[in-house]
């Protein structure tokens, strides 16, 4: 996946543009859909065991997105 961050004028954009099949469908999910939105800060990473886990030491920017029925 192809990461951007553009900034003008006080305006943030992240964007997102996937580079095969996964991503496109990972994005087609969310995408011209409802969704419920919450911005975290804190850590994501893979642990032992296969779980991703999210803690608070770090300073990454986690965007989580539901979809949600209107």
């Amino acid at each position: 996946m192809k990461t951007a961050i553009y900034i003008e004028n006080g305006v943030v954009q992240l964007v997102l543009t996937p580079e095969n099949e996964f991503e496109r469908n990972a994005l087609e999910t969310i995408r011209d859909k409802p969704t419920d939105t919450s911005i975290k800060s804190g850590a994501f990473y893979h642990c032992q065991g296969g779980w991703d886990c999210h803690g608070s030491e770090d300073r990454s920017l986690i965007i989580r997105t539901t979809t949600t029925t209107p």
